[in-house]
C-alpha cells in the first residue's frame, strides 16, 4: 500500500499506543528524511520514526496528534477540549463562531499591515461592518425565541394574563484590537481549534459556598442529605417542598442557617441521577425496567430451533356456550414466526389449554370445515426448544413426561420478565389490534358508561375461532414481517427445505403422550377417577392378576378435554391400553373443566354429606345446559369470565 507522508510542525505531539495498550507522548523535534525526530515526554533519548511507521500506527488508530503541548495547556482550556464542540449551548457556539471571523480575518490581513495591531483593528472594522446587520437578526430571533420559551414555561407552572414584550438583546460592540489579538493569540498557539475561541461564562459566578461547612461536623449540607434521605426518596412519594420545610426545621432546631428551596432542589438533582432517584423509591428491579438497555437476540438459523408458548386473555367477549373472554394459548417459531398452533377456550390457563396447543402445533391442521380460506397451513412438527414463563401448567409432571418422550426441552424464563418472548408477546398485542379491535364486543378503548362489550357482543367462540384461524392463515402468515423482511410462510418453506422437520410417530401416539399424567388402583369394578368409572373386563382383569397388582399405583393418561376414555401403563409391555368411561353421555367429549362444573352444580342441590352419584351428574349437565340456552336466547347480560 503505498504511503502519504503526514505532515506535522516542530512542536507538535503525538500519542503513540503501543502493542500492550500503553500510550506515550512524543514530541516532534524536526521532520528528517522519510520521517520525524520524535522525543519522548519521559525524558529518554530522541527516536527517528518513519513515515511508514506513523502511517501504520495512524490507520491502525493508534495515533493522536496535537498541535501543541498538552503539558502546557492551561487548566482552563484543558476544561473545554475534554468537551466535543456540541456539548456547549447554542449561544455560546453562536460567539465562538463570531471570534472565529474576528481572528481569520485577523490571519489573512497581518502580511497586509505593518504592525499586528494595525491588522486586528482592520481585521475588527471589516468583519464588524459586514455581519453586524445579519448578527443583529439572529439576537432578536434567538431573544424572541427564548422569551417564547420564558413565558409557556410560566403559564405551565402559572397563568398570566398578556404576553410579554420579547427582551431587545443588547447591542453588538465591536471588539477591541487587543481583545482579537488575545483571541488570536490563543486560537493560534494551541491548533486553531474554534473550541479555543468559547467564552468562559461557566467559569463565572461566586467560587465560595454560600453556607458554612465545617469538615466532620453537623452542616447545612448533612441536614439537606438526611432530609432527602429520610422525607423524599422514600414511599410513599412525598413532594420536595415537604422535604425542605423538614430541612428548614432540622436547621432551626439547632441555629443554622439553612440554604434556599432553589439550592435545595439543586442539591437533589447533582447528587442523585433519575436512575438512582427512582430506584430508592420503586426498587432496583423496576429501574432496571425502566431505564436498563436490553439487548435484542438474533433470530436463530433453524426452524423449531426456539419456540415460544404462553397464554393471553383476549380482549373481546364471545357469546354462546358461555359468554365471556376466552383465553389463546398459542406456540411461536422464532426462526420464521409462524404460529405452529393454538387453542381458544374459556378455560384458564391449565395442563388442558396447554395439551391442545400442543396437539394442534404437533400434528397436522385440518381446516375443511372453515371456508374461504385462500392458502394452507402447513406447521407442524416437533420443537427442539420451547421457552416458557412458570406456570403451574408447564412444570406440571405429564409436560415433563411429554418433554422426554418427544425429546424436546423446555426453557423456563425468569419470573416477570415478558420481554425475554417479545415476539409472541407482540403477536398477541397485534392479534387484539387487527383481529379483535374493530369487532362488536372488544374491550379496547370502551367504557362501560358509552359501550357495554358484554351487551354488544356478537360472535360465538367458534366463530372467533374461524376468525382467528383465517387472520393467521390468510392475513399474518403472507405479510411480510418487519423483524425478518419476508413473509411468515415463506420463511418457513425456505427453512423446512433446507432442514427438514421431525415428526411425531403418530396422531394417536401425540395424544397419549401430551395428555394429563395421573396415578390411579385397579379395583374390582375399575378405575375411579374425577367421580368416573373406566372399565375394561379383558384389560383389567389381566393387569390386576400380576404380582402387587392389587395395591400398586398404575400410571394414568387422561385427555383433559375427552374424558370419554383414559389410557393405562402396561409396564410389561410398555404398551397404552384404552379404557371407556363406563358412562359415555356424562363423559364423552365432556372436558376436566366442564366435568368440575357439573360437579359443582351437582354438589350445591344436594344436602351435605350426600356422594354425587352418574344420576345427579347428568341433572347438572342438563341444567347447565338450559342455563346457557336460556341466557343466550334471552339476551341477559353476563359477567366475563
Amino acid at each position: 500500500m503505498t504511503v502519504v507522508p503526514l505532515k506535522f510542525r516542530p512542536g507538535d505531539t503525538l500519542a503513540i499506543r503501543d502493542a500492550a495498550g500503553e500510550t506515550a507522548l512524543w514530541g516532534v523535534v524536526e521532520p528528517k528524511r522519510g520521517g520525524y525526530l520524535l522525543k519522548p515526554y519521559d525524558g529518554s533519548d530522541p527516536r527517528t520514526w518513519s513515515d511508514d511507521d506513523l502511517d501504520d500506527a495512524y490507520g491502525s488508530r493508534q495515533l493522536t496528534h496535537f498541535p501543541y503541548d498538552p503539558r502546557s495547556l492551561p487548566k482552563s482550556l484543558v476544561e473545554i477540549l475534554d468537551k466535543t464542540w456540541e456539548y456547549w449551548p447554542k449561544e455560546v457556539r453562536r460567539e465562538a463562531e463570531r471570534r472565529l471571523a474576528y481572528v481569520s480575518m485577523a490571519d489573512t490581513l497581518l502580511s497586509t499591515h505593518p504592525t499586528k495591531l494595525q491588522a486586528f483593528e482592520a481585521a475588527a472594522e471589516a468583519v464588524h461592518a459586514a455581519h453586524h446587520e445579519m448578527w443583529k437578526i439572529e439576537d432578536q430571533e434567538f431573544a424572541a425565541k427564548r422569551a417564547g420559551e420564558e413565558a409557556a414555561l410560566r403559564c405551565r407552572r402559572k397563568p398570566t394574563w398578556g404576553t410579554a414584550d420579547p427582551v431587545e438583546p443588547p447591542p453588538i460592540r465591536k471588539p477591541h484590537p487587543r481583545t482579537i489579538q488575545r483571541w488570536y493569540r490563543l486560537w493560534n498557539s494551541f491548533g486553531r481549534d474554534i473550541r479555543l475561541l468559547i467564552p468562559h461564562q461557566h467559569r463565572r459566578g461566586n467560587r465560595k459556598p454560600g453556607l458554612p461547612y465545617v469538615s466532620n461536623a453537623t452542616t447545612p449540607y448533612t441536614l439537606m442529605a438526611e432530609a432527602v434521605e429520610r422525607y423524599y426518596l422514600h414511599m410513599p412519594r412525598k413532594r420536595k417542598t415537604y422535604a425542605y420545610r423538614q430541612y428548614v426545621k432540622a436547621c432551626e432546631a439547632i441555629q443554622l442557617p439553612s440554604a434556599s428551596y432553589r439550592t435545595f432542589r439543586r442539591f437533589i438533582e447533582r447528587t442523585y441521577t433519575e436512575r438512582e432517584e427512582f430506584e430508592r423509591r420503586y426498587g432496583r428491579r423496576a429501574a432496571y425496567l425502566k431505564y436498563g438497555i436490553f439487548d435484542r437476540t438474533t433470530p436463530p438459523e433453524r426452524p423449531l430451533e426456539e419456540v415460544e408458548i404462553d397464554h393471553c386473555l383476549i380482549d373481546l367477549i364471545a357469546t354462546h356456550p358461555l359468554t365471556g373472554r376466552p383465553w389463546l394459548t398459542a406456540l411461536l417459531d422464532r426462526a420464521t414466526r409462524v404460529i405452529l398452533g393454538a387453542h381458544l377456550s374459556f378455560e384458564p390457563p391449565s395442563y388442558a389449554c396447554l395439551q391442545r396447543a400442543l396437539v394442534h402445533a404437533f400434528w397436522k391442521k385440518d381446516l375443511s370445515s372453515i371456508d374461504g380460506l385462500a392458502h394452507d397451513w402447513p406447521c407442524h412438527v416437533v420443537p427442539e426448544w420451547i421457552f416458557s414463563d412458570n406456570g403451574r401448567e408447564l412444570r406440571s409432571r405429564s409436560l415433563r413426561l411429554t418433554e422426554d418422550m418427544l425429546d424436546f426441552g423446555i426453557v423456563y424464563l425468569p419470573v416477570k420478565s415478558p420481554w425475554l418472548k417479545g415476539a409472541l408477546e407482540r403477536l398477541f398485542g397485534t392479534i387484539g389490534v387487527q383481529v379483535f379491535s374493530h369487532q362488536e364486543g372488544t374491550l379496547l378503548s370502551r367504557t362501560k358508561d358509552f359501550y357495554d362489550p358484554v351487551a354488544r357482543a356478537r360472535r360465538s367462540l367458534p366463530e372467533v375461532n374461524r376468525m382467528l384461524v383465517k387472520w393467521i392463515v390468510d392475513d399474518y402468515h403472507m405479510t411480510v414481517h418487519g423483524t425478518l423482511g419476508a413473509r411468515p410462510l415463506e420463511k418457513w418453506l425456505e427453512l423446512t427445505e433446507r432442514y427438514p422437520v421431525r415428526p411425531v410417530p403418530s396422531f394417536d401416539h401425540v395424544i397419549r403422550m401430551t395428555g394429563e399424567l395421573v396415578t390411579g388402583s385397579i379395583s374390582n369394578v375399575g378405575v375411579h377417577y374425577d367421580g368416573l368409572l373406566y372399565a375394561d373386563k379383558r384389560i383389567l382383569e389381566e393387569l390386576r392378576a400380576r404380582r402387587g397388582g392389587l395395591k400398586r399405583a398404575w400410571t394414568l393418561r387422561i385427555d383433559p378435554y375427552d374424558l370419554g376414555e383414559i389410557a393405562i401403563l402396561d409396564d410389561e409391555t410398555g404398551q397404552w391400553h384404552t379404557l371407556p368411561c363406563t358412562d359415555q353421555d356424562v363423559s364423552r367429549h365432556v372436558s376436566k373443566y366442564q366435568h368440575r362444573v357439573h360437579k359443582l352444580i351437582a354438589k350445591r342441590n344436594l344436602a351435605a354429606g350426600v356422594r354425587i352419584t352418574v344420576q345427579h351428574l347428568r341433572k347438572a349437565m342438563a341444567l347447565a345446559e338450559d342455563s346457557v340456552r336460556t341466557l343466550f336466547e334471552q339476551g341477559a347480560r353476563a359477567s366475563s369470565v
